[in-house]
């Protein structure tokens, strides 16, 4: 019988000793996952505050676009549609499209009246929230996929 029993014990001790060891590794990765989701989370407030700088440099080009490029234009001009380019990710000199000439632009009294259209500025401020919001969507979306696939690689 106390055999019975020692072998009870060291069986209930081997079990213990398992339990307690897949505990300490369930810890120990629940520790690495939860690093992990710091570390995404301090690349994501560091990308939003790059974007935020961005956005304000942005803000100050648009004011410089539209007034080099003046009121000749109907539309943007070459100047705001480089921006507008940029602001929305795409390179802001696209070697395929032609360069923008005032000599080209139709008779301004063609166009149709100011008040119709929406202003340069306007356009470009839009480009640069949606152009945010977008590099935003991706940073996010990104940080997730890293996320995702240094916890099943850890």
């Amino acid at each position: 019988m106390a055999k019975q029993e020692a072998a009870h014990a060291a069986e209930l001790l081997q079990k213990s000793e398992k339990q307690n060891q897949a505990l300490a590794a369930a810890n120990a990765e629940q520790a690495r996952l939860n690093d992990l989701a710091h570390q995404v989370g301090w690349q994501l407030l560091q990308t939003q505050g790059q974007l935020a700088r961005s956005q304000a440099q942005l803000r100050e080009r648009i004011a410089d676009a539209t007034r080099n490029d003046g009121q000749a234009w109907t539309g943007l001009g070459p100047d705001s549609l480089r921006l507008y380019r940029g602001a929305l990710g795409y390179p802001e000199r696209d070697p395929g499209l032609p360069a923008a000439d005032a000599g080209n632009a139709g008779n301004a009294g063609q166009a149709s009246a100011a008040e119709r259209g929406l202003p340069p500025a306007d356009l470009l401020n839009h480009a640069a929230d949606y152009g945010r919001w977008c590099q935003e969507l991706e940073t996010r979306l990104g940080a997730y996929i890293r996320l995702h696939q240094e916890a099943d690689h850890g």
